[in-house]
């Protein structure tokens, strides 16, 4: 064992090896921590700074994306309205005029572009050549289809006619 030195004047001669070496291993991982807590810290200011940008990008394709969902109906129905207003009626009321027979009687016709479809009231001597004259405009390659709506003999009129309601849809044709 050593003796114990009791004069506090006087160095030690050994130096403290083992210590300064844990010092400087402390003041090496110190360095070290401090280090990659800065690179951490970078990192997490540029995943801020991605999100940001990201979520700021999300943000405006939504927006652009509304607007877009807000002016595609308002298109649709503008080009709906432009096909009904360049819509013609002359492949309808063609088939009325090639289908017609001298024991019909238009009464009237409603013409509507945007649907195709013509709307008659009209009279016939009798309720044989009203179903002559519908199957004559069905035959009609312009015709889509033919609907009687009502149909109804007029009893206080001598002649009896037969009086009726039919709905003509005609198919589409090229715009010129």
């Amino acid at each position: 064992m050593r003796s114990i030195q009791l004069d506090f004047h006087r160095q030690p001669s050994t130096t403290p090896w083992l210590g300064l070496a844990i010092i400087v291993a402390g003041v090496v991982l110190l360095l070290w921590v401090l280090a990659r807590q800065d690179v951490a810290d970078e990192r997490r200011k540029l995943i801020d700074t991605q999100e940001a940008e990201q979520s700021w990008l999300l943000k405006k394709q939504e927006t652009s994306r509304l607007a877009a969902q807000k002016e595609a109906p308002l298109n649709d129905k503008v080009a709906a309205i432009e096909r009904a207003q360049t819509a013609s009626p002359d492949a309808g009321l063609a088939a009325l005029e090639a289908a017609w027979r001298p024991g019909i009687a238009y009464t009237k016709i409603d013409v509507s572009t945007s649907e195709r479809d013509l709307k008659l009231e009209l009279e016939a001597r009798t309720l044989k050549e009203l179903l002559a004259w519908i199957d004559a405009l069905a035959q009609q390659p312009d015709v889509e289809q033919v609907l009687l709506a009502r149909q109804a003999l007029k009893p206080t009129d001598p002649f009896r006619p037969t009086s009726a309601a039919v709905e003509v849809y005609w198919r589409q044709t090229e715009a010129p």
